[in-house]
């Protein structure tokens, strides 16, 4: 710098020579200052996102997965046509679980699995010991045999039992809604809380009272009924069938339709359609939760979650399951249809909290 001044024939070009090389030299320190401090911010920035995956990493539970043996006949099931023994004594049940805790047990809804819950499964499982499971004839566990009866109540109860636990919240979507009324019904000691959704008691006539004769010849004839059923069916395929199911499903869902839609079809693809393609005995005990609901003096708390946009006759069985159950709460969810946990995720989760909660203060353990 010094030599290029010695070159300038007046005192005003070295001045103005000098005064700009002091203006470029200012300029490369702040250039280099900044520089520093930016590489400074990545690097701060960088430790921070690095950090930060390293504690969601450490912070998510753990998830434990595996299977357990239920009896392919239940005791408690009346719509058996053989009595001969199955082919196989038992059946297997997928679950994963996950946390620590008090129990919180998660049904899924018909045509999907225990994936429906993945959006409340970790964050429940911070406070809680949550499983969640794929009920007979879904998802990874294992088909019904056709012709033996059982019921998804009776499975419930098994699974409990298999994972030595006495007494749990329950919440069950649509079928799984189904199962824990039986379930409520059928056993009512083994529950803490029941938030049931999308729909509560089904429409079978209860049978439990009837001469065996009866129950043999009215199970018979609902089994060749549906043999017919699977036979046209199977004449339309499976492919259509799903086609024409996965449109029904926007019919019955709220404004969050969309945002749904990807998960809701990859697990209706990944179903194994079952019970189109077989003559399924009723896995539910219908109108006999009735009786058994009135019979109970105290029921457990129950919170029945509908979804505005659901269909009617899923709402008319939660009012159903409420007027037997009069100290059950109702709760409406505004812009929700049937699948309510997967179209308000954090809404459901957190009125499923706050009555595990209340439950926690009302019920003797």
């Amino acid at each position: 710098m010094i030599f290029r001044h010695i070159m300038f024939a007046s005192k005003n070009d070295m001045y103005n020579c000098i005064i700009y090389d002091v203006y470029l030299y200012r300029m490369f320190v702040c250039l280099k200052k900044v520089i520093y401090r930016t590489r400074m911010k990545r690097n701060i920035l960088f430790s921070v996102l690095i950090a930060s995956l390293v504690l969601m990493t450490s912070c998510k539970p753990t998830v434990k997965s595996g299977y357990v043996n239920v009896p392919t006949v239940t005791k408690n099931a009346l719509s058996g046509i053989y009595d001969m023994s199955p082919t196989s004594p038992t059946t297997r049940l997928y679950y994963e679980e996950a946390g620590q805790g008090e129990p919180v047990i998660l049904l899924h809804g018909h045509s999907v699995d225990c994936r429906m819950w993945d959006d409340v499964f970790f964050k429940l499982a911070k406070r809680y010991r949550v499983i969640r499971y794929d009920l007979r004839g879904y998802g990874k566990s294992g088909m019904p045999e056709v012709g033996f009866g059982y019921l998804h109540a009776d499975d419930l109860n098994n699974l409990m039992e298999a994972l030595k636990i006495r007494k749990a919240h329950l919440a069950g979507v649509s079928l799984g809604g189904m199962v824990l009324t039986d379930f409520v019904a059928l056993y009512p000691n083994r529950v803490l809380s029941a938030t049931i959704s999308s729909g509560a008691i089904t429409n079978i006539p209860d049978r439990s009272s009837a001469p065996k004769v009866a129950v043999q010849l009215y199970n018979d004839t609902v089994f060749a009924l549906q043999r017919q059923k699977v036979q046209d069916n199977l004449r339309k395929g499976v492919i259509n069938l799903k086609k024409d199911w996965k449109r029904s499903m926007k019919q019955i869902s709220g404004k969050r339709y969309h945002s749904i839609k990807k998960k809701l079809f990859r697990m209706i693809d990944d179903w194994p359609a079952w019970q189109w393609t077989h003559p399924e005995v009723d896995p539910f005990i219908g109108d006999q939760a009735d009786s058994l609901l009135t019979k109970q003096k105290v029921h457990p708390p129950i919170l029945l979650i509908i979804g505005q946009h659901d269909f009617d006759s899923s709402k008319k069985s939660m009012q159903r399951m409420a007027s037997l159950c009069p100290g059950a709460r109702i709760e409406q969810m505004s812009n929700a249809g049937h699948f309510t946990v997967m179209e308000y995720p954090d809404d459901f989760e957190k009125r499923l909290e706050a009555f595990i909660n209340f439950a926690d203060k009302t019920v003797i353990k």
